[in-house]
């Protein structure tokens, strides 16, 4: 009997700030022999398509989803599992999310021109490929000699709360869970360490997630420690929430694939409805 299965229900592309193109995200994949993959891009879903037909080719199984960048009291993170990505209706509601991130880029930009940095949006568009956003901005600046490294770009520049950042516009929590449940997905809160709560107020907010419609608890994520995800997965039976695992792989040298019990993907796999 399988008790646990290899995946991966977290990774990046160069459809927003990965490192591997959707087709090569799969081919490593079937490398790790991992058997069940999610492409979970920031604000969009234009990776999705190509890493399909990949995924078919290479004969792995490819769960289409997004990760949405979400307000409440501070940033959240939620992930959309099988969503209805050809959904037009859909599409438009991530392009919105798209263009915010467009005009965020462009007053980073500024931002950083009043420090001396010259930085077109030309420039960050020819340097990079689909969802452009933080990362990009830092690799420029590594490149152009500004800073040394990704980590002293946003440690001294674009950085939460740093000179040259600006927030991005989200829609609220409740917003992002509805919608995805509205075009048939299913929402999992990513990474529930960088919610920042502990002990009660922890629960507090998982019970009002699972309220309004919250699916999943990412329980298993590459920099949760044992004792996180004991405490992730007490929260998660508790709330009836189908734990998950990801890696949040983005580039060479990051965590790829969990284990994950084949109960918890069955149930996830069980609530697809596209």
């Amino acid at each position: 009997m399988l008790f646990s299965m290899k995946i991966d229900l977290h990774v990046h592309t160069t459809a927003s700030d990965g490192l591997l193109s959707p087709k090569a995200i799969v081919a490593k994949a079937k490398e790790n022999k991992i058997d069940i993959l999610a492409i979970a891009d920031h604000d969009t879903i234009d990776g999705i398509p190509e890493a399909m037909n990949a995924a078919n080719e290479k004969g792995i199984r490819l769960i289409p989803a997004l990760e949405i960048s979400a307000k409440h009291e501070k940033q959240i993170h939620i992930l959309g599992y099988y969503v209805d990505y050809k959904d037009l209706k859909f599409q438009s509601f991530v392009n919105k999310l798209k263009n915010s991130r467009e005009d965020r880029n462009q007053k980073m930009l500024k931002k950083l021109e009043n420090f001396g940095f010259e930085i077109t949006m030309d420039e960050l568009k020819a340097s990079a490929e689909g969802n452009i956003g933080r990362p990009h901005i830092a690799d420029l600046m590594i490149k152009k000699g500004y800073v040394s490294t990704f980590a002293e770009a946003f440690e001294k520049y674009i950085g939460n709360n740093k000179p040259c950042y600006v927030p991005k516009k989200r829609p609220d929590i409740r917003k992002a869970i509805e919608t995805i449940r509205k075009y048939k997905g299913i929402p999992v809160l990513a990474h529930p360490k960088y919610t920042y709560l502990e002990g009660e107020e922890l629960e507090n907010f998982i019970s009002y997630l699972s309220s309004i419609g919250l699916g999943g608890l990412e329980v298993y994520y590459s920099k949760h420690n044992k004792e996180e995800e004991a405490t992730y997965l007490k929260l998660a039976e508790k709330f009836s929430l189908i734990p998950t695992a990801g890696s949040d792989y983005h580039r060479e040298g990051d965590v790829f694939g969990m284990e994950l019990k084949k109960e918890y993907v069955d149930r996830l796999i069980a609530l697809k409805t596209v």
